[in-house]
């Protein structure tokens, strides 16, 4: 089983970085120009590159993935290596190899979970994230709803859910619970900055004949908060229907553990 974040330490990968005026010093007396440098060139032992960022964030997403309960391998794999699994695999190996996830007790290396040190990791690119990127806040929530629902108490996953939209409620992008004309509607609304003046707008929506399906669905989606933004691109650079698409088979592999 995952280690809950609650078990863990709370101090970011770097905490030990001594900061001067234009750079970081590591126990090493080398000189970074950024945290997230030092853990690229000095950890990782990796060149400097114009794709540092983005290559940051999917390393920030794939820990996320694997710290969180909710989510399967095949679904990580479809959701975020577009379905190749065998890049997904390596990924998976190479944090294992590198110590930032655990396999020691046979645990396969997509099913690992973090080490303390992967965990710091998680926590040090949250906090480094670039401000293009949204944040990722509401984790206690989300195991909140997780927690509801693993002990089967309507009450507390109802109150477990209203407390997580009160917590989502301002993102750029939020799935939330409706009722409109007595139709039961999952919506996505997103941000929108193309023109002079920036606006949300619905961009994704699904309707049920009662609250109970809905309402498992929100819960699914609640759980996977930190995945909101880019199911949003795929809704706005693809439509409403590739985002349907893309959501049935993450429901599929969730399902299917053979799905791959």
């Amino acid at each position: 089983m995952r280690k809950s974040r609650r078990d863990r330490q709370n101090l970011p990968w770097g905490w030990w970085l001594r900061a001067t005026d234009s750079a970081f010093e590591d126990q090493d007396g080398r000189h970074w120009k950024s945290v997230r440098q030092a853990f690229w060139g000095g950890r990782l032992n990796f060149p400097s590159s114009q794709f540092v960022p983005e290559q940051l964030e999917l390393l920030l997403r794939v820990l996320l993935h694997l710290d969180c309960e909710a989510s399967s391998w095949t679904e990580a794999g479809y959701d975020l290596f577009a379905g190749d699994f065998i890049s997904w695999r390596f990924y998976c190996c190479w944090l294992a190899s590198i110590g930032l996830t655990s396999t020691v007790d046979g645990t396969a290396p997509t099913e690992a979970s973090l080490t303390e040190e992967g965990f710091s990791v998680l926590l040090m690119l949250q906090a480094t994230r670039d401000p293009d990127w949204v944040d990722l806040p509401f984790s206690e929530i989300a195991e909140l709803v997780q927690a509801s629902t693993t002990i089967g108490a309507p009450d507390a996953l109802m109150a477990a859910l209203a407390e997580f939209e009160r917590g989502v409620g301002l993102r750029r992008n939020v799935f939330a619970r409706e009722v409109i004309n007595e139709e039961y509607l999952v919506t996505l609304t997103g941000f929108e900055s193309t023109g002079r003046m920036p606006t949300r707008r619905i961009i994704w929506s699904a309707s049920f004949s009662s609250a109970g399906p809905r309402d498992a669905l929100f819960v699914w989606l609640a759980k996977r908060v930190h995945r909101w933004d880019d199911w949003a691109t795929v809704a706005f650079e693809r439509g409403a229907a590739a985002l349907t698409q893309h959501m049935f088979t993450l429901f599929l592999a969730a399902d299917s553990p053979t799905a791959a």
